[in-house]
Parts: C-alpha cells; sequence; structure tokens
C-alpha cells in the first residue's frame, strides 16, 4: 500500500512552458497513427472489401485452373468442395428455417473455408502479379 500512495503525480501546470514557446499549437500533432486499427476495434468495411477481393481472387483462380494456366493445390480444392457441399446440404447445424440464423452456420463454414485457404490466395496472387 506505501507503493501506491508514494506515486507521484504529475503537476497540471508543468507542460505550461511547453505551450508558451508555442501558444499557435494547441495540441501535439506530431503524433502519427497507423493505417490498421488497433486489436480489438473492428473495421467493418474494410472486413467487407477483403472478403469481395478474396472472392474474385478465387474466382479468377479457378478460372485460371480450368484454362489449365494455374493448378489449384489439392486443399484448396478440397476445402471449397467440403464448404460447398456443407451449403447445399438440407443438413445444418441450425436449419436454414430460422431467419438470420439459421444462415450464421453457413457464414461460419465460408469464413473457415477462407481462412483455410488463405495461403493458396496469396500464392495465386503473386503469381497473377508476376504472370
Amino acid at each position: 500500500m506505501e507503493r501506491i500512495n508514494n506515486f507521484r503525480r504529475k503537476k497540471v501546470g508543468s507542460n505550461l512552458d511547453q505551450i508558451k514557446d508555442n501558444p499557435d499549437q494547441a495540441s501535439d500533432t506530431s503524433t502519427a497513427f497507423p493505417e490498421e486499427p488497433e486489436v480489438g476495434q473492428h473495421n467493418h468495411q474494410g472486413d467487407l472489401r477483403k472478403v469481395w477481393v478474396n472472392l474474385k481472387l478465387l474466382f479468377s483462380m479457378l478460372a485460371d485452373s480450368f484454362n489449365g494456366k494455374y493448378p489449384v493445390p489439392k486443399k484448396t480444392a478440397l476445402v471449397l468442395t467440403l464448404a460447398l457441399l456443407y451449403l447445399i446440404s438440407p443438413v445444418d447445424i441450425l436449419p436454414d428455417i430460422f431467419p438470420l440464423i439459421g444462415f450464421a452456420d453457413d457464414v461460419a463454414v465460408l469464413a473457415f473455408a477462407f481462412s483455410l485457404i488463405n495461403d493458396d490466395l496469396e500464392n495465386y496472387r503473386t503469381w497473377k502479379m508476376n504472370y
């Protein structure tokens, strides 16, 4: 308890001399903020944009695969096949009869599938940029 009581606090007027040096500057604007949001903050618009970009990249990868330009990794083909089978299957963890709640498991399966094939999508993106 003595350590807490011995804690020194900064006096309110201690920064007054810095303000007197430059009175036009109301606050410190030299602080740079990172582009990415901190952990715990969510940027839903950025998340949706990333999902859309990944979907377009996936369809491009599949198109290049059908044209014989790019071989789709077996893991990616397996994950996509299983996710698609789950989506079209009438047996769900949460039935689709319930509005919104019924589609939550489908969205979770898609999110999980994209997390599994993310490395393969990045490899394809690199290949596409160099091709």
